[in-house]
């Protein structure tokens, strides 16, 4: 009974396999009709110049700018120092106490008045005895010590006007350190900068091999670091390079009213040297060299592209000026994913920025 079993089992095992290996299921085939295309970026021809720039970063410099330092040591009665703060020609920016320097002065003007008193009556005894002469009096004068007295009053007037220090022209306070009434400050302390940015200077290194190209007066546009754009003008030209960087300055001036361009800020700065014209201008990625050394572009004619031979007048990184009978402004010119095109061959058209959906996609 258990080989009975067997066989059939074996039996039916045998059947099954032959009928699920007979055929293999039919595969979809391509159907011939199917039209596939590449997916080329377009861009359209234009007649815009052709602008050439000497470009280059800078830092920006106030017009004026002196440091706060005084030259005598004190206690401050009185102060404008205050960081950000505007002030006008004139006004007093700090006062010492100025009692020391006035005391200074009334003894000088003492001792003038002795020197004085002694060299007249010696002068008057010479003059009666007949020996006054230029040279005389010269000698009278230090013998007596009142060359000296002179000095001394002049001396002690100058230290007395060193008590206030006013401000030379208007402009704003950089001050890092508050400084109280009160405070004591020895001579010669750094205290801060009077800056004047009504007009500021810019300086910028230019290639040596770019420098003779730029002149005095010409025009510099300028871009800040948070994109406000002004224009300034080239002031002067460093007469010498730089024997290690390869570079000359540029020193370029900007009106600068509204404070757009504060000192020590970074701009970018360029500098049209020259302007190229033609018929139409075309981006450079358009232009495609073959072999042979042949250059070419694909333009764009109904769902087709053709291909025009050119060969560009001038051309930098971006742009290209082209004069060709078969390239006009508005000509839609083929400029990525067009690499591998062919004279005549039909395309799937987009022009740059153009957000392409794939079919299903909303």
């Amino acid at each position: 009974m258990k080989t009975y079993s067997r066989v059939v089992s074996i039996f039916l095992l045998l059947m099954i396999t032959a009928c699920t290996g007979s055929e293999d299921p039919e595969r979809p085939e391509t159907p011939e009709d199917v039209d596939i295309r590449p997916d080329v970026v377009f861009a359209q021809a234009d007649d815009s110049p052709l602008h050439i720039y000497v470009e280059s970063q800078g830092i920006v410099e106030p017009i004026r700018d002196v440091i706060i330092r005084p030259r005598i040591s004190g206690f401050i009665t009185e102060t404008l120092l205050e960081d950000g703060s505007r002030v006008s020609e004139g006004d007093i920016l700090i006062s010492f106490d100025d009692q020391e320097w006035e005391y200074e002065l009334h003894q000088a003007e003492n001792e003038y008045q002795t020197a004085l008193s002694e060299y007249t009556i010696e002068k008057q005894q010479r003059e009666a005895n007949g020996q006054s002469s230029s040279e005389t009096d010269r000698m009278l004068r230090i013998s007596t010590g009142l060359a000296e007295a002179e000095l001394a009053v002049e001396r002690a007037n100058l230290n007395l006007s060193y008590t206030t220090i006013s401000a030379p022209f208007s402009g704003e306070l950089s001050i890092p350190d508050r400084i109280s009434v009160g405070s004591y400050i020895p001579s010669g302390s750094e205290l801060g900068r009077l800056l004047d940015d009504t007009t500021v200077l810019i300086r910028f290194d230019v290639l040596e091999s770019e420098i003779n190209r730029l002149a005095e007066g010409m025009q510099v546009d300028l871009v800040t670091p948070s994109g406000i754009v002004k224009t300034g003008r080239i002031r002067s030209l460093s007469p010498v390079i730089d024997s290690e960087s390869k570079t000359g300055q540029v020193i370029t001036e900007v009106e600068n009213r509204d404070r757009a361009l504060r000192p020590g800020m970074t701009v970018e700065g360029r500098i049209r040297v020259e302007t190229y014209e033609g018929k139409a201008r075309v981006p450079r990625s358009a232009i495609l060299e073959r072999d042979g050394g042949r250059t070419l572009l694909f333009k764009l004619n109904g769902e087709m592209v053709e291909w025009v031979y050119v060969e560009p007048e001038y051309s930098r990184s971006d742009w290209a000026i082209v004069n060709n009978e078969d390239v006009a402004p508005g000509d839609t010119i083929a400029i990525d994913r067009h690499f591998a095109l062919s004279h005549l061959q039909q395309v799937r058209a987009r022009m740059a920025g153009q957000i392409v959906l794939e079919e299903g996609q909303e």
